[in-house]
This record gives structure tokens, sequence and C-alpha cells, in this order.
């Protein structure tokens, strides 16, 4: 005798769908389809070696853009309705979008919409949030400028680039970086004290490139 099929409780359908199942209810512009010949993924990479570069009236076409709220939304169908959000979350915090079988860093795209040209070198977030991607938040930048203005890592102790723990001498000091060197900015008891005088040191060598700087009005 065949057991009987496998049947789920209600409240176990709610949770696979909570957890992200695939239903018809929560498919969207950005599910991968899985190729299914060698020969079809071949011919995606020759589209996409062949594909034009993306010029700003193609942008503008297909794309539409909020400077307020920095959203990008489609214009066209694209495999999702009109007027949902375009591109993926990448593991480094940005919002990439794919255009002619090629992938664009959302902001750089958002760039070229608004200038007509392609950022010279870098783009920077003012606020350091990679996402965020409101006009005002945008501006141009060199590597070392955008390397600057940037959030402290997850072995930072202190919760501020430049400031560290002494765990030797019971002291936090503050650093900064001028001309390929590191430059202490002296050892404090208290954390605070450091931190401060990270911040006066970056406002003074950094200006506007100081991290954690206000967006402009």
């Amino acid at each position: 005798m065949r057991p009987p099929p496998e049947t789920k409780s209600p409240a176990a359908r709610a949770s696979g769908q909570a957890l992200g199942e695939v239903t018809g209810a929560n498919l969207d512009c950005n599910t991968i389809t899985p190729l299914r010949e060698t020969s079809q993924a071949e011919t995606i990479a020759q589209r996409r070696a062949g594909a034009p570069a993306l010029t700003a009236e193609r942008a503008r076409e297909l794309l539409h853009y909020n400077p307020e709220t920095g959203a990008l939304t489609w214009r066209v169908p694209r495999g999702c309705q009109r007027g949902a959000l375009a591109g993926t979350r990448t593991s480094e915090g940005y919002t990439q979008v794919e255009i002619d079988y090629r992938l664009y860093r959302a902001h750089r795209v958002i760039w070229l919409m608004q200038t007509g040209k392609w950022p010279k070198q870098l783009l920077d977030h003012r606020n350091g949030m990679r996402a965020d991607n409101r006009w005002r938040n945008l501006r141009e930048a060199t590597p070392l400028q955008n390397a600057r203005n940037r959030r402290p890592g997850k072995s930072n102790s202190s919760g501020t680039v430049g400031v560290s723990y002494l765990t030797s001498l019971q002291r936090w000091e503050a650093y900064i970086g001028l001309d390929n060197r590191c430059v202490s900015l002296g050892r404090f008891v208290e954390k605070d004290e450091a931190i401060s005088a990270r911040r006066q040191a970056e406002q003074h060598h950094y200006g506007e490139f100081a991290a954690g700087g206000g967006l402009p009005e």
C-alpha cells in the first residue's frame, strides 16, 4: 500500500512562506531561472559581450529615478510589472541593476541619468549607506576621498574608524592616515576623548569627506 501523500498544516504552510518558500504570491522580477542548457548560457554570454555601452538615453528609456527617495523603478515591464523597483542588493550593500545583459551599480546608472555622463572616478555615499541613492547623498570622489568616508569594520573595538584600545596600556589611541602614514593623535583614558580627537583631525584634514558628514540641504 502506498503511503498517503504528505500534507502540511496551515501553520507549516505559513511558516514556509515566511521563510521565503517560492509560491505564486512571492515571485517577482528578481527570480532567477536556472539555465537548462550550456548553449543557452553561451548565448547570454555572447549577448552580454556584444551589448552596446549603456547611454543616458537608454537608461532613461528603461528606468525612472526619484531623486528625493533614491528609488529606481522600471518604466517598462522587464519580467515584472511596470513601476517595480529595479535591482538587487549585493553582499557589499550596493544595489545593482541588469540592463541589456550587463550588471551595473545603481548609483552609477543614476549619475548617468541625471548628468548625461558616467562619473569620472568613483561615487561616494555621503552618509556611508551604500543603498541610499538619494541624489543629495551622491557625489563624485577620488579613491582616496572615498576611502576616507567609510564605516568601521566588524573588528573595530571602538565603533569609530581611527580609534582602538591598547590593552597593554589600558588606553584608547586615536590615529589618522595622512600621506600614506599613520599619525598618532594621542592616547586617552576615556574613549570619548579619543573619538573627539579623531573627529577634529578628520574635519581639519579630510574636510567634506570626513566620516559621518551630514547631507546638504
